[in-house]
């Protein structure tokens, strides 16, 4: 059988477009500069001319197992990896791609990048291809039994069949972002590929978390970040002009200059991120107050432990008085943790946190109320919310003297009642948290905890207007508390006279008791015998 020189000059083509092997970069590249049309807005269609950007990105891709791509807005990410899904599945046998998006729309968007490019290609090039075998939204499959599938990301995707490539698009806005890699692991462990692609949502989530492991080079995924000018028509003034278009959370989410940009500006921070940033942090002594170590639950004994609960910035001061915020938690292992903070009075330093998973009742009898009576008997205000009534009510079984009651007015009665502890609502919440970036913007409170500075750093507004930490707060609440007892440090209710543990008054009521009298004559227990 004889061909025409022009038969041969397309089939030279056509196997320069395929390549060598499925991980061709050159291939791939040629394919799309020459014979890949695609849409590009005010343009139509043209050919897939790739930036610098692109093709770095493509020699990533076609090695490695597991990669996770943090993104500015269009720069040709997802058509992109649509083309590539095309590429392989045109000019390899057998390989399945699977696009995973948030809702079944966005997935068959993706796929329709694959099935406009390939409508495109030149009729001889798909006359030397595999046939088409489908003509729908849902799948592109080809006569050598490769195929696309589009799959909205509540569906599993390795559910009965071969898994060769799963493409994730915007991964940090799935609503079961972790279901998804549950899901899709597995189909890795037998030769299968994950992409994950997306812009941030935020700090905290599961799609953060992936990339601060996969930066300090563990867990699974190579990681790889494109900010706003990864696009070669891109420069200042093109960015200055979305700077005065676009709020400013919208601007570090879609068109991000850092990674640490993306992820906490994104996030709509409700307190001052390069404000917090420019805070000097200092390193604590950590350790636990043991009463059996010193001289009873008054006087407790602080020891030294590397992974203790109590991280103190400042020991007690004579004549100072502090006061204490307090947050609590459940207690489960896994859940939310139990926070406190001290302050004093005098300076605004927080001299001392607390942070672990503690029973609510525990919180107050031990470590609360010792870290209170380790700081002058500081004033402790809890918030009440949920667990936080238990609390307050181990901290009345102890006998803490100075705990926190806030005041309710019966207007029926004209009458005012004094409940226990900080209850957090819709009216007190924003309150606190506008009270707390004051003080913290006036330097009202000096902060050195680089713990509580990380969660500041990730409290978020949310689209409806409410506030919220990702994934935890509960420093951020403990402390805005404790600025709130601040407010109250000089009430005359909470006004008391501090006992000098080192008297000899003292040590004579520890000896005779909580019924010794207020006060006795010199020699009057003595007895004549």
């Amino acid at each position: 059988m004889r061909f025409s020189k022009t038969q041969l000059l397309r089939e030279r083509e056509f196997r320069r477009c395929r390549g060598a092997s499925t991980r061709d970069v050159d291939a791939f590249v040629y394919f799309c500069r020459h014979y890949v049309r695609i849409q590009v807005p005010e343009q139509g269609s043209v050919l897939f001319d790739l930036f610098e950007a692109q093709v770095d990105i493509m020699q990533t891709w076609m090695v490695e197992k597991h990669s996770i791509v943090l993104k500015a807005r269009q720069i040709g990410w997802t058509t992109l990896s649509a083309v590539y899904a095309l590429w392989l599945t045109l000019f390899w046998p057998d390989v399945n791609i699977v696009f995973l998006s948030k809702k079944e729309a966005n997935a068959e968007f993706i796929l329709g990048k694959s099935i406009y490019a390939y409508e495109r290609l030149p009729e001889w090039m798909k006359e030397r291809a595999p046939k088409r075998l489908t003509k729908n939204k849902k799948d592109l499959t080809f006569s050598n039994g490769s195929m696309i599938r589009s799959l909205p990301s509540r569906e599993d995707p390795a559910r009965g069949f071969t898994v060769d490539l799963v493409i994730v698009d915007e991964w940090a806005f799935l609503d079961n972002a972790e279901e998804a890699w549950a899901s899709i692991e597995p189909i890795t462990d037998v030769g299968g590929r994950c992409i994950g692609l997306s812009t941030a949502n935020g700090w905290g989530d599961w799609f953060h978390q992936e990339w601060v492991k996969a930066r300090a080079g563990i867990g699974y995924f190579t990681p790889m970040f494109y900010a706003w000018n990864a696009r070669d028509d891109r420069d200042e003034s093109w960015y200055e002009a979305k700077r005065e278009a676009l709020p400013e959370w919208q601007l570090h989410q879609e068109y991000p200059t850092t990674e640490d940009e993306a992820f906490i500006k994104s996030g709509r921070p409700v307190f001052d991120v390069d404000g917090l940033g420019q805070i000097k942090v200092d390193a604590p002594v950590r350790g636990r107050l043991d009463p059996d170590m010193g001289n009873g639950p008054k006087m407790p004994a602080f020891v030294r432990e590397a992974n203790g609960p109590v991280a103190i910035f400042e020991f007690p001061r004579d004549g100072e008085k502090y006061v204490v915020g307090a947050d609590v938690a459940e207690g489960l292992v896994h859940g939310d943790y139990s926070s406190a903070h001290v302050t004093s009075v005098k300076t605004g330093k927080v001299v001392a946190t607390y942070h672990a998973h503690v029973d609510p009742d525990v919180f107050g009898e031990a470590p609360l109320a010792l870290l209170g009576y380790f700081y002058k008997t500081a004033l402790v205000g809890v918030e009440v919310n949920n667990h936080g009534l238990t609390t307050c009510k181990a901290l009345q079984r102890v006998k803490y003297p100075r705990i926190y009651y806030r005041r309710i007015v019966d207007t029926a009665y004209r009458t005012q009642q004094k409940m226990v502890g900080w209850r957090t609502d819709v009216k007190t919440k924003p309150l606190m948290i506008d009270e707390l970036a004051r003080a913290l913007r006036d330097k009202v409170i000096d902060l050195r905890c680089a713990h509580t500075i990380a969660e500041l750093r990730t409290y978020v507004r949310d689209e409806k207007g409410g506030m919220h930490g990702s994934p935890f707060d509960d420093r951020v609440v403990s402390l805005a508390i404790c600025v709130q007892m601040l407010n109250h440090a000089a009430d005359p209710d909470y006004e008391r006279e501090d006992e000098d543990y080192t008297s000899v008054w003292y040590r004579i009521k520890q000896m005779m008791g909580e019924d010794s009298p207020e006060s006795m004559f010199i020699g009057g227990r003595n007895v004549r015998r």
